[in-house]
């Protein structure tokens, strides 16, 4: 009995990151988890969404690891009546990562870079390795679409 006990308390009920827009308190069963991490980060495994504090930045959220305060992205949600991708692209990645179309998800990672001649920022994702996440299982996979028509560097 004991034991479970020590096994709950070492689990926190949220944790507050110091991100670079701020602190932001992430509820940690609303945590998505990565069984792979991302591509460059395959030893994080559990993110944070969380809505970036400036009103100028409503259409993007921050991907932010539970577990090391330094690595987050700003994702882009992606609309799903936009048509960038290809219906039967998505229905062979749901087949392939056992998700329920009503519980598919997809974040696309933004690059932000300054614009030539350092006048203001450029921004693109990648629309070849989107994030699919399964919202019923809160468990994500960085997706590489075998369909080279995606852009690795799509401007927003």
């Amino acid at each position: 009995m004991e034991t479970e006990n020590v096994a709950e308390n070492e689990t926190p009920e949220s944790v507050v990151v110091e991100t670079r827009f701020g602190d932001i308190e992430f509820v940690w069963d609303k945590g998505i988890y990565m069984p792979v991490g991302l591509l460059g980060f395959p030893e994080h495994h559990v993110f944070g969404l969380a809505n970036i504090p400036n009103t100028s930045l409503d259409q993007f959220k921050l991907y932010q690891s539970l577990t090391d305060a330094n690595l987050s992205f700003i994702v882009a949600p992606y609309n799903m009546e936009s048509g960038i991708y290809a219906e039967k692209d998505l229905l062979n990645a749901q087949k392939s990562l056992a998700i329920d179309s009503a519980d598919m998800a997809i974040l696309m990672v933004v690059t932000i870079r300054s614009a030539p001649g350092g006048q203001g920022i450029t921004m693109s994702t990648n629309l070849r390795a989107p994030i699919l996440v399964d919202t019923a299982r809160q468990v994500a996979w960085q997706h590489i679409l075998p369909n080279e028509k995606y852009s690795v560097q799509h401007d927003l």
